[in-house]
């Protein structure tokens, strides 16, 4: 067992002008990494002579267990517990935490298949856990997945989770964090649960990414309550519910807290498929009543409800404020791109450079004649029901030619307005709402293929407008900007970086290392000159940025992956 490596080295390093000298003082005193194993084919509970080449005790100098529960009683910060081909009938609960540089980590090893099934609630518990990682186990058909509860700095990566069988609990099915912070949910796969899939709860600065979802009974993923949280490069495809959801708490899993789901960046992802809900409320890609928001390059498709719903209802979504919604793609959905709710608390929700295409609205709630007599079959990319809170600057409208009616539609269940007007109308007579509103074809990649990057002859291409501008003119690493909550330093979580920004006129990108979004500041990994009123952006190629999820002739513009680390090669 390690038990601090680093801070014991330190203390020899201090002083010491000639390093490589030093390993020489240092690796004496030095404690190292157990190397455990789990192998239900030993014959005894456990044994120190075990080898892992023929899996068996006597030959080996190994120690290892024949079960997980032995090995996770002793193993504790810098041991790698390597779990051998079986399916085990048991828990995964560490008895130890393991430590900052120091992770604790269950694996299967040599990618064996390791399957943890059975009546587990849950299958793996990090309950009062930090610093551990869990790679390349098959959790299946199980009560619930995996608890992180008030547990920090964890990853689970690699793995696959299927079938959750427990729809009780207030939202405590599949994968459940509560008070939890800066743990990781990375590549792994995610299927059939009887609710939530993921469901964060009180808990800030995590990071869900690369992951495939699909089949929840409820929602593939929620935010509730959460801030700072980071869900990126996932896909998410749902037959029997919603993709996402973001709100407040109402007596969720104990905790009631309203205006407090605040700065939670959704990116990169793909939202490929929600049902029809028949009659009750449309199956969204994302059903989002958050604060001060950043949702941005995502693709939303084929959904039958609206892609992205902008919701207001009862206790628990009534703050819908202060969220940029820009560069995204909504494409081909049954009801429309988006969907804006009347009510609550709705103000300064802004729209940028979004691509709103070929949306046609299908009643499959019959409830409402209005849907069925007069809206089926209309172009609507923007259905809302209010006329207040948000601005559409700088975005394609578009279904089969320039000038349709209804591609923004104001109604709801009942109609807003008796005729529904075309673009020109919204800009010329709510130019507050509404302006430089783009009316052609994308000309995507491959829009049969829902491949939305954009061919060399898009019209889309430099057509966007800039996010916000500077306030005055200067020099240096600290620039002042109209509104810097389009942006994202990395939220403080390890590994993360800040957006690589790009100022009008110049041809050089810098990175965010820092944001005050209350003084509206962003500081900079270098220095840089600006102009009043420059305009201010993600890095884009070209005189102005594109319109839509993918810039041309670059990768999606994200934070880059996460740096190569100590705690990455532990893992390895």
């Amino acid at each position: 067992m390690n038990t601090g490596i680093l801070s014991s080295s330190l203390s020899v390093l201090t002083g010491c002008k000639v390093w490589f000298f030093c390993l020489f003082l240092i690796l004496p005193h030095m404690s190292y990494a157990a190397n455990l194993y789990v192998d239900q084919q030993i014959g005894a509970a456990s044994c120190t002579n075990y080898s892992a080449s023929t899996r068996s005790c006597g030959a080996g100098s190994e120690t290892a267990y024949s079960n997980i529960a032995g090995a996770a009683a002793v193993a504790g910060p810098g041991d790698i517990v390597n779990i051998r081909a079986g399916t085990y009938n048991e828990a995964l609960t560490p008895g130890n935490s393991g430590a900052q540089g120091n992770q604790l980590v269950y694996r299967n090893h040599n990618l064996e298949s390791v399957v943890l099934t059975g009546s587990l609630r849950p299958a793996i518990n990090l309950t009062n856990r930090q610093h551990i990682v869990v790679e390349g186990l098959d959790v299946n058909n199980v009560l619930r997945w995996v608890s992180l509860d008030n547990a920090q700095n964890n990853i689970l990566k690699n793995n696959t989770f299927r079938l959750a069988t427990d729809a009780s609990g207030g939202g405590k099915t599949g994968i459940f964090l509560n008070n939890a912070t800066f743990n990781k949910i990375i590549n792994n796969t995610i299927d059939d649960n009887a609710a939530d899939s993921i469901t964060i709860v009180n808990s800030d600065r995590n990071l869900i990414e690369g992951n495939t979802f699909t089949k929840a009974g409820h929602a593939l993923w929620a935010i509730r309550c959460g801030n700072f949280n980071v869900i990126r490069g996932n896909y998410f495809h749902n037959a029997i519910q919603k993709d996402g959801e973001v709100y407040d708490c109402d007596n969720t899993a104990g905790h009631t807290q309203f205006n407090a789901t605040k700065r939670n960046l959704i990116e990169g992802n793909e939202f490929a498929f929600t049902p029809s809900s028949g009659n009750a409320s449309p199956f969204s890609g994302i059903q989002y009543a958050g604060q001060d928001g950043i949702l941005r390059n995502n693709t939303f498709h084929d959904t039958i409800g609206p892609g992205l719903r902008m919701a207001i209802y009862g206790a628990e979504a009534q703050y819908n404020t202060g969220n940029r919604i820009y560069h995204n793609v909504f494409y081909g959905t049954d009801y429309a791109g988006v969907f804006i709710e009347q009510g609550g608390n709705f103000s300064n929700n802004s729209f940028k450079n979004n691509i709103f295409m070929k949306s046609i609205f299908v009643a499959n709630d019959t409830r409402w004649s209005w849907w069925v007599n007069t809206v089926a079959g209309k172009p609507v990319q923007v259905m809302t029901a209010r006329l207040d809170g948000f601005e559409f600057d700088t975005n394609a409208f578009f279904n089969t030619q320039a000038g349709e009616a209804w591609l923004m539609t104001y109604g709801w269940r009942t109609p807003g307005w008796n005729q529904q007007y075309d673009m020109t109308y919204w800009e010329n007579n709510y130019p507050q709402l509404v302006r430089n509103s783009i009316e052609q074809d994308a000309a995507f990649v491959d829009e049969a293929g829902r491949d939305f990057h954009l061919s060399a002859t898009s019209p889309m291409i430099d057509a966007g407008t800039f996010l916000t501008n500077t306030v005055s003119s200067g020099s240096g690493t600290v620039i002042a900007v109209e509104d810097a909550s389009y942006f994202y330093d990395g939220f403080g979580i390890p590994g993360e970086s800040g957006d690589e920004i790009r100022i009008s006129g110049q041809s050089t990108s810098a990175r965010i290392i820092s944001i005050d979004y209350t003084a509206n500041t962003i500081t900079l990994d270098r220095s840089m000159n600006w102009s009043n009123g420059q305009g201010v952006s993600l890095k884009y190629n070209g005189s102005a940025p594109d319109l839509g999820a993918f810039e041309t002739g670059a990768t999606q513009q994200l934070a880059p992956p996460m740096p190569p680390t100590i705690i990455d090669i532990e893992v390895l």
